[in-house]
């Protein structure tokens, strides 16, 4: 008996499963053994696990992935705790996306880091510090001197699995419009020196859209894709620029990165009428400032699926597209039995539900996803409005 107590050691029991990357939406039960998935299956026996949740009526999806977030908590004033902002929303994987450069990304990967339950990778920013001299300098990039294309490619060559790729910030705060395509070029050297993909932000360019994207191809990343600011993806008709529909025909990821300022609800339901969905739907999670509200990843998948997204396409942007646009569509994004054990499950709240960007547009709809548990590494880390355990030094 006891033997058959432990063949699993979690089984959600009795959800709907929406898994894209299995090309599943119907009632599945899925079970859990040693931090993976072991079993999908419409009726598993919940004597034989270890601890049995009853999820009769709630959504369950892989664990969501935020492929744009700030997570290097204490690294600067603006990063968040990740298990507070990711584990409440059924994310279980983060990517910090250039919090930190090459001369101060060590104390993220050695201990803030590893202190997370989530599970934490991160771009390397093209600038030397990252995100931590803004305060004083108001743009990372306002000193080329930070910008060393050969030491950012060797400290991502020297973390493997860890350091995933090059973050630059093509924003007029940023980097001053005469130093813009150096910079760019450089994080571009960068990228291609240490064989990794290369995520550009492109809301606010001091440069032309088209300069950026020339520089982006297969793989690589271009982020904020719906801002409302000049040099967008839409043109002067509300089309999408055909320099943009280019770069996702030849496999750019085009990434939502929201951070309640760089997503026009506007500009996002033009191009969704032309049916140009995003590849990756993501926060850019951060401490914003007190005018400033900053939406979870559950919470931007209700949004999109508002606007017209069917919400099969919203919950695949947030997993089997995300993993697949970070080449880890082997190991997350899906609940094929072997893959790691990260699962959301979610209420399906219906009523009526605004969000609000920072132009005062609004998007509404009737249905929005509350987490009700996140299952992480094969057991439940998140539920009841509060975190299980903490992460371990």
């Amino acid at each position: 008996m006891a033997t058959q107590q432990q063949a699993y050691d979690l089984v959600l029991k009795g959800g709907t499963l929406l898994d894209p990357g299995q090309n599943i939406h119907d009632r599945r039960d899925v079970a859990f053994k040693d931090g993976r998935v072991v079993a999908v299956a419409e009726r598993i026996d919940p004597t034989q696990a270890a601890q049995s949740v009853d999820v009769t009526g709630k959504l369950v999806t892989p664990g969501l992935i935020d492929i744009h977030g700030h997570f290097y908590h204490g690294g600067n004033t603006s990063a968040t705790n990740a298990d507070e902002t990711c584990l409440s929303a059924g994310v279980t994987t983060g990517i910090d996306a250039g919090s930190a450069g090459w001369a101060n990304y060590m104390a993220m990967r050695d201990y803030v880091f590893p202190a997370k339950r989530t599970r934490l990778l991160a771009f390397l920013h093209i600038g030397a510090t990252g995100l931590l001299l803004n305060p004083v300098l108001g743009g990372e990039l306002r000193d080329m001197r930070l910008v060393d294309a050969d030491r950012t490619a060797d400290a991502i060559k020297e973390n493997p699995g860890f350091l995933i790729g090059v973050k630059v910030r093509m924003h007029v705060d940023a980097v001053s419009h005469w130093d813009a395509h150096n910079a760019l070029r450089r994080a571009r050297e960068a990228a291609d020196k240490a064989g990794v993909k290369l995520m550009v932000h492109i809301s606010g360019t001091p440069i032309p859209l088209p300069d950026i994207l020339e520089h982006l191809g297969p793989g690589d990343i271009a982020t904020h894709i719906f801002n409302g600011n000049p040099e967008g993806i839409l043109d002067a008709n509300g089309k999408v620029r055909p320099e943009v529909k280019a770069a996702a025909d030849r496999g750019v990821i085009l990434d939502v990165a929201h951070a309640g300022v760089h997503c026009d609800l506007d500009v996002a339901r033009g191009a969704l009428r032309h049916d140009f969905f995003p590849t990756t739907i993501s926060t850019d999670i951060h401490i914003p400032p007190a005018d400033r509200v900053v939406y979870k990843q559950n919470d931007l998948v209700s949004q999109f699926h508002a606007m017209g997204m069917p919400l099969e396409d919203a919950v695949a942007s947030s997993t089997s597209r995300a993993s697949r646009a970070l080449s880890l569509d082997g190991e997350i994004g899906s609940l094929v039995p072997g893959m790691a054990g990260d699962a959301a499950v979610f209420e399906q709240r219906e009523g009526r539900f605004v969000w609000q960007d920072m132009s005062n547009h609004t998007a509404e709809g009737k249905l929005r996803l509350d987490t009700f548990l996140t299952v992480r590494d094969g057991a439940v880390a998140w539920r009841d409005g509060r975190l299980l355990r903490v992460g371990e030094c």
